[in-house]
């Protein structure tokens, strides 16, 4: 089974007062879409913007819904639901946080789907799901307006599962934990899409796949070797490593006696004398290699991962201690009709404006941007919605940097 992202919408949550949405649909073009259920998907997408203007918002509110569908139902009742309204309006405190993603899935339950939902601190106010046929006419799945609950043919078990959906609970979660075959499809097609804020989190996954692996170690070390980080091979040691744990209530921390196993990456370089002459290698753990290095690498385990069973791959600050030479060489390994043969997406934050500047590489339905107004609301919206004046083979770079497209900090000029 596969997913992939049509849609995705987010209204008065964090810094966006109003509904914002973020698309990944486009109109055919052989290098940069695929087909999926009858509609052309980008397979890379980029958003730029000013800090603090709605970037990782965008990623923290996709994350929220699908942490919503996937263990709602699972968290302690009365135990408040992640409520962030936009804070500088006073309306908006009072309202639902709204959030909406349209997908498309291949296999089991294939078809394109709308999926819905809106809540308040406590308690789930709407959550509507239906599929979406050729024609754009829609099956309804789930109609929800607080507890009361139409729910289509597709679900079993209807009543036992409406009799257990809490106030604070999504009714697809609750499906789910009832093992409702439609709603477990859906929760496995949910799990195929990753979301990265911190390259150093996933840097233990990958050492592990680099461990465990061997063809997974092989295409590590290729894509180093292609970066040109003078890397000739890499091995990983188990070691023991000891366990911190919490032990009172005011956050203390001590190391306990329990000891956990390990992997530490050693990396190998060639060694060389005066005359430039091989004459062996030494070998550097990750953790004394440079930031590109480690985060270059850690970014590597979830990337070979996506693209070899085609997921979806959203990734905070994509650039961060990554040169610009790296991160165009990550998005053209999803461009590639080569190595991304199973359509996996790749959609990132980013201040790498390097990628905007390459002419007729991308095009412009493949960049959005964020920015506030004055009143602290966060927009979004695309290159494409400049109709005129904005040629696919222009250099973008030149313009935004300009301040044709909106998106930049203000910052006021310093006195020399």
């Amino acid at each position: 089974m596969q997913i992939s992202i049509i849609e995705f919408s987010v209204e008065n949550f964090m810094v966006f007062k109003n509904k914002a949405t973020f698309s990944m649909f486009s109109r055919k073009n052989e290098k940069h879409t695929f087909e999926s259920n009858g509609e052309n998907l980008l397979k890379t997408s980029f958003i730029y913007g000013p800090n603090a203007c709605g970037k990782t918002s965008i990623l923290r509110a996709f994350l929220n819904l699908r942490q919503g569908m996937l263990f709602s139902a699972n968290n302690k009742e009365n135990s408040g639901l992640p409520f962030f309204p936009f804070l500088a309006s006073a309306d908006n405190l009072t309202k639902p946080s709204f959030f909406e993603l349209v997908f498309s899935i291949i296999g089991e339950n294939q078809g394109i789907y709308r999926y819905n939902f809106s809540y308040l601190k406590n308690h789930i106010v709407t959550e509507n799901m239906s599929k979406v046929s050729s024609g754009g006419t829609e099956e309804v799945y789930i109609s929800r307006n607080e507890q009361k609950i139409d729910i289509g043919k597709i679900f079993s078990d209807v009543d036992v599962i409406l009799n257990n959906t809490r106030k604070d609970a999504l009714f697809i979660s609750q499906a789910a934990l009832f093992n409702s075959p439609f709603a477990l499809s859906i929760m496995d097609a949910l799990k195929k899409i990753d979301v990265i804020f911190d390259h150093q989190q996933i840097q233990d996954y990958t050492i592990e796949m680099f461990k465990e692996n061997p063809e997974f170690k092989n295409k590590i070390l290729e894509y180093l070797k292609k970066a040109d980080f003078c890397i000739s091979g890499g091995r990983t040691v188990e070691v023991d490593q000891p366990v911190f744990n919490i032990t009172n209530e005011r956050g203390e921390f001590s190391t306990t006696n329990s000891i956990k196993k390990g992997n530490i990456l050693y990396l190998e370089h060639s060694k060389y004398d005066e005359n430039n002459k091989k004459t062996g290698t030494f070998e550097l753990p990750i953790h004394e290699e440079s930031n590109g290095t480690q985060n270059f690498l850690s970014i590597l385990g979830p990337v070979i991962n996506v693209l070899n069973e085609g997921r979806v791959l959203f990734i905070d600050e994509f650039d961060n201690s990554l040169h610009p030479i790296l991160t165009k060489f990550i998005v053209d390994l999803f461009e590639s009709a080569v190595i991304n043969k199973n359509n996996a997406q790749l959609i990132v934050t980013t201040h790498d404006t390097s990628l905007l500047s390459y002419k007729d590489e991308f095009i412009k339905d493949q960049f959005w941007f964020t920015e506030k107004d004055e009143f602290g609301s966060a927009k979004l919206f695309s290159l494409a919605d400049f109709k005129t004046g904005i040629r696919n083979d222009t250099e973008f770079s030149k313009k935004y940097l300009e301040g044709r497209f909106g998106a930049l900090p203000f910052i006021q000029s310093i006195e020399k």
